[in-house]
């Protein structure tokens, strides 16, 4: 058998099948080049926290060897990544915590589809401590670095998986999605994922968080460096039994359909402001240029103003920190916290009485503005007022459809986050600045980030606001000059096959313009080769 050039690991997960399939190379080959590829770059960035190596390799052995492989095995010899949270035979599941933790006896429903399918699990990655902040940092493994700039964070929660496939250790990653987890660290790190809509793929096999919370669910999903990947990998996840009879506009299709519909068929919808925070200038570029592709492909560009953002985002940590916090309390007991978390956990669990003075007098002082009305809507509630915010985050999202609907628009094109890479111990601040893909959460449609661009050196900056969280998000943009951004696709109920359709067309364009985040411009010290 020829190696192919120019590196094995450069290649997405269905060209790695491929290969595989006309034996121009041997499943052995393809997972010990990642092998060594995780053990080049993991001691850099520290997104692999648990090897199977031994395993992988048996696996490949054993495919090898066999005469008439299955027929239906679709990633066949794809090297696979598990974000920490997912049971994976035998592994633990932390989340981050220094308690005993889970060790499950097999695999969950979608590690077990993605293994059924021929997918090789070579490592479990990283996540924050209860997956609750949007930085991959714990006790118990420490910090996830970003392979473009190591003194940059990855985001969370799935900030591991996200890394480990932007340095090419893996061709194909499962995440999950409650808060923008999935997208966010694709954005930070140049890679694409998608979140389904909610509901939309079976969660049981998973050490969960927000134990009970029913309006904000999250979803898991596949994560790649290319969108035909992420088609592939929702294709295999979708195998088997899907819920039905949810209440939504009607039940969700059993499998994915591709190429359906035309470009030329589709309205675009294009918000670069949400009204609530603005995105840096590399974010509004990439908007623009995605925009102009989509039109020069056939595509409708329909301008849309604003959502309801500010109440949107009342409603979704209102939902979400109804209980104050006590959940977490209980999972955390007896663990070492991290400082991020600690914080967290003692501020979800102050009464909303108390949070208009502390507000006030500590929040508002020093220009964190935008924080101080988040920090008001959130807190411990009783059931009728969880029953009232639930109502009016369900009038919310009404209120987004009918200005689809008016606009007659098929996805919406968006901003995933207003800055590129923060350095860590930026979470929590930088909060507001994840808008945009917390307000789809709480809308529960399918959405994706797609890699766009790279950060050009004269536009770091450009804001002038006077809040602390856009002071902050100042400060992180300067000396970005390099780091990825990408944009997000958020579209109807069900039809993750129409997000994905733009999402590969946007791909396509980008590839063709200067400073697409290719895995061949990683700088150093991360090896290339």
């Amino acid at each position: 058998m020829q190696r192919t050039s120019p590196q094995l690991w450069h290649h997405g997960a269905a060209q790695l099948a491929h290969l595989i399939a006309t034996r121009e190379v041997s499943t052995s080959e393809v997972i010990d080049a990642h092998i060594q590829r995780i053990e080049a770059v993991n001691p850099h960035i520290n997104a692999i926290v648990e090897t199977r190596f031994d395993e992988a390799r048996e696996v490949a052995k054993k495919f090898d060897n066999e005469s008439s492989p299955p027929v239906d095995q679709p990633l066949r010899g794809v090297p696979l990544s598990i974000k920490e949270c997912f049971h994976v035979d035998g592994a633990k599941a932390t989340l981050g915590m220094t308690t005993p933790p889970e060790l499950p006896a097999v695999d969950g429903t979608s590690v077990a589809r993605l293994r059924k399918a021929g997918g090789i699990v070579l490592g479990i990655t990283n996540v924050p401590q209860l997956m609750i902040i949007h930085e991959t940092r714990n006790p118990v493994y420490g910090t996830t670095n970003n392979p473009w700039d190591l003194a940059r964070g990855v985001g969370g929660s799935s900030g591991g998986e996200a890394a480990i496939l932007a340095a090419g250790g893996t061709a194909i990653g499962l995440g999950s999605d409650l808060g923008g987890s999935i997208r966010l660290p694709c954005h930070f790190c140049g890679v694409s994922g998608l979140k389904p809509t909610s509901r939309r793929l079976i969660r049981s096999g998973t050490r969960a968080n927000l134990r009970g919370l029913t309006w904000l669910e999250y979803q898991p999903g596949p994560m790649a460096r290319n969108v035909a990947d992420l088609r592939l990998a929702m294709e295999v996840l979708l195998r088997g039994e899907s819920p039905r009879g949810w209440d939504y506009a009607e039940d969700p299709p059993v499998r994915l359909t591709s190429g359906s519909r035309e470009l030329s068929q589709l309205r675009v919808g294009l918000i670069e402001d949400d009204g609530f925070f603005p995105v840096c200038p590399a974010v509004r570029r990439a908007l623009r240029e995605g925009a102009d592709g989509l039109r020069a492909q056939g595509a409708t560009i329909v301008p849309l103003g604003p959502p309801p953002t500010l109440d949107m985002l009342k409603s979704y940590f209102g939902i979400a920190s109804a209980d104050g916090g006590r959940d977490f309390r209980r999972m955390l007991k007896g663990s070492k916290l991290d400082s991020e978390v600690a914080r967290l956990v003692r501020l979800a669990a102050l009464p909303r009485w108390l949070r208009p003075l502390i507000a006030a007098l500590a929040l508002k002082p020093f220009g964190k503005h935008k924080m101080a009305l988040l920090f008001q809507a959130s807190g411990p509630r009783s059931a009728d007022s969880l029953w009232q915010v639930t109502w009016q985050a369900s009038q919310q999202v009404h209120q987004v459809f009918q200005q689809w609907d008016e606009a007659e628009v098929d996805v919406v094109l968006c901003p995933t986050h207003a800055t590129p890479a923060p350095p860590e111990g930026c979470a929590v601040d930088l909060l507001p600045a994840a808008s945009y893909s917390l307000i789809t959460n709480l809308l529960g449609v399918p959405c994706g980030n797609v890699a766009a661009t790279t950060v050009r050196q004269d536009e770091e900056s450009d804001r002038t606001g006077n809040d602390a969280s856009e002071k902050l998000a100042a400060q992180v943009e300067r000396g970005s000059h390099g780091l990825p951004v990408g944009v997000q696709v958020a579209g109807r109920f069900w039809q993750e096959d129409v997000v994905l359709d733009v999402m590969e067309a946007l791909e396509s364009h980008y590839r063709t313009l200067p400073g697409y985040p290719d895995i061949q411009q990683l700088p150093t010290p991360i090896p290339k080769w």
